[in-house]
C-alpha cells in the first residue's frame, strides 16, 4: 500500500530534513564558495549568502547536513513507524536546493563550461576546461583548468543541452545541471519499488535506502552530479531484464541500456553482470561453482558485446570519440579519502624527497591500484556468482572505495543497488553507518577546504 501524500506532511522527520536542506542551501549561497573573486554572477544571490556571514554560513551547512541525515534515519521504515510518501518527502527535501548554487561541490560549474566549449565547436578533450572563454571559465575550480575530462561523450552532450536550454546564462546554466539529476531521481522513485517487487524485496525499505538517502539528495540533486542519469539508466536496464525475461530483453534492450549508461559514466558498465545473470538467478544458485561461472560468463560476454557496441555507436555518433580515455589518470589528483590513493600519495611524497616526480609516481601508482581493483572485482564476481545483483552492488562499492578517488556522489549508485539485495543485519548497519559518517564528514571537509579561501 502506498503512503498518502499527507503522511509526509505530518512527519517531524520530513520537516527536519526540509530545514536541513534549507540551511545547506542558504550557507552555500555565500560568495566564498564561488571561485570567482567577485562571487556568484548574481547580486541577489550574493546578498542572500552574505546574510549568513562567515563562519555562520559554514555552520549552517554542517548543521543542515546533520539534520538531513537525522531526518533520513527518523523516517526509516519500521514496524512501529507509519510510512511516509517517498515522492513528497524527496520533493520537500529537494525544494530548498533547486535555485541555490551547487552544494558541497563545484562540479556543476565545470559541466556548464564543458557545455559552452561544445557550443563553440571545440573538443573539450583537446582544449581542456576553462579555455574557451564564455561565462563560466572564471568560476571553474583552478585544479581542473586547462585539463581535459574523463567524462564520456553523452555526459558532455547532456551538459551542452542544459546550458543551451538556459540560454548560456552565467548562473542559471549552472542551476540547470540539476535537471538531469531531478529526472534521474524521479526515474529511480518509479523504478526501485518495481524492481524490489520483482525481486521480493521490501519496497519501502528499498526506496528509503536507494532514493531518500542524504547522499542522493545533497550530491545528485543539490550538486547536480552527472552520475545521477547513469544510475537511473542502469536501474532501467535491470528492470527491463526482470520485467521481460526473454532473449530480446536480456541480450538486446537491457545491454543496450547499459551501453547508454556507460556513455554517461563508464562505471555503469558493471551493470551488465546483473543484466546477464538475473534472468537465470535461480539456475545459477543451483549449480556447482564451475558450471555457474560458465553460465554467468558466457551470458555476460554476450551482453557485454551488445553494451559495448551501443557505447561505441553513441561515442562515434557524438563526434567526440574516445578522447576522455586519455584523462583517466587525472582522477587521482583530487584530495579524497580513497584508501589506495592516499597510500599512493604518501609514497609519492617519499619519491619526491628522493628527487623523483610526484605526479609521475601518482600516474604509475594509479595503474597499479587499478590492477588491485580489478582483482577485487574478480573475487567479488566469483564470491557472488550465484547472486549477480549482489555481485554488481558490492562491485560498485569496491569501485567507489578502491578507485583513484572516493567522492560522496559515487555512493548513491551502490546504495541503490544494495537496497535491492538481501543484507545481513551487520551488513545493513555497516552500509547505513558508512553513508551517514561519510556524508557528515564530507560536509565538514568541504566547509574547511574549498573555493577561494
Amino acid at each position: 500500500m502506498i503512503a498518502s501524500p499527507s503522511s509526509a506532511l505530518r512527519s517531524l522527520g520530513v520537516w527536519a530534513g526540509f530545514a536541513g536542506t534549507l540551511a545547506v542551501g542558504w550557507g552555500s549561497c555565500h560568495p566564498e564558495f564561488s571561485f570567482d573573486l567577485d562571487g556568484w554572477p548574481s547580486a541577489w544571490l550574493n546578498a542572500v549568502g552574505r546574510a549568513a556571514p562567515m563562519p555562520l554560513n559554514r555552520i549552517l551547512i554542517v548543521a543542515g547536513v546533520v539534520a538531513l541525515t537525522w531526518a533520513w534515519w527518523h523516517v526509516r521504515p519500521t514496524r512501529k513507524r507509519a510510512p511516509v510518501n517517498a515522492w513528497v518527502t524527496l520533493g520537500l527535501w529537494s525544494l530548498p536546493l533547486l535555485l541555490v548554487p551547487p552544494v558541497l561541490s563545484p562540479d556543476a560549474v565545470l559541466y556548464a563550461d564543458l557545455g559552452w566549449t561544445l557550443h563553440t565547436g571545440a573538443d573539450p578533450y583537446v582544449v581542456g576546461v576553462a579555455t574557451s572563454g564564455g561565462p563560466f571559465a572564471i568560476q571553474v575550480d583552478p585544479l581542473w583548468a586547462g585539463s581535459g575530462v574523463a567524462y564520456p561523450p553523452l555526459a558532455l552532450l547532456v551538459a551542452q543541452a542544459m546550458v543551451t536550454l538556459a540560454g548560456f546564462h552565467p548562473y542559471f546554466s549552472i542551476v540547470a545541471m540539476r535537471l538531469p539529476a531531478l529526472l534521474a531521481a524521479a526515474a529511480m522513485l518509479w523504478l526501485v519499488p518495481r524492481i524490489a517487487g520483482l525481486l521480493g524485496i521490501h519496497k519501502r525499505t528499498a526506496l528509503w535506502l536507494a532514493v531518500l538517502n542524504p547522499l542522493l539528495v545533497l550530491h545528485f540533486i543539490g550538486a547536480g552530479h552527472n552520475d545521477a542519469p547513469m544510475v537511473a539508466v542502469s536501474l532501467a536496464a535491470i528492470w527491463v531484464c526482470l520485467r521481460w525475461r526473454a532473449w530480446w530483453s536480456t541480450f538486446l534492450i537491457a545491454p543496450a541500456l547499459v551501453g547508454v549508461a556507460m556513455a554517461l559514466k563508464p562505471q555503469g558498465g558493471l551493470t551488465v553482470l546483473a543484466v546477464a545473470g538475473l534472468p537465470v538467478a535461480a539456475q545459477l544458485a543451483s549449480l556447482p561453482t564451475a558450471r555457474r561461472l560458465w553460465l554467468l560468463g558466457w551470458r555476460t560476454a554476450v551482453a557485454t558485446v551488445v553494451a559495448v557496441v551501443a557505447f561505441v555507436a553513441i561515442s562515434l555518433a557524438s563526434g567526440l570519440g574516445f578522447g576522455w580515455l586519455g584523462w583517466l589518470d587525472l582522477m587521482g589528483l583530487a584530495a579524497t579519502p580513497a584508501p589506495l590513493a592516499l597510500l599512493a600519495k604518501l609514497a609519492a611524497l617519499g619519491v619526491q624527497t628522493l628527487g623523483g616526480s610526484y605526479t609521475g609516481f601518482l600516474v604509475w601508482a594509479g595503474r597499479v591500484t587499478t590492477v588491485i581493483l580489478l582483482a577485487v572485482l574478480a573475487w567479488i564476481v566469483v564470491r557472488f556468482s550465484d547472486r549477480p545483483l549482489a555481485a554488481t552492488a558490492w562491485g560498485s562499492l569496491a569501485i567507489a572505495v578502491l578507485g583513484q578517488a572516493l567522492h560522496p556522489w559515487y555512493l548513491p549508485w551502490s546504495l541503490a543497488l544494495l537496497a535491492l539485495v538481501p543484507l545481513t543485519g551487520r551488513q545493513r548497519y555497516a552500509v547505513y553507518g558508512f553513508a551517514i559518517a561519510f556524508c557528515v564528514w564530507n560536509a565538514i571537509q568541504t566547509v574547511i577546504w574549498h573555493g577561494q579561501y
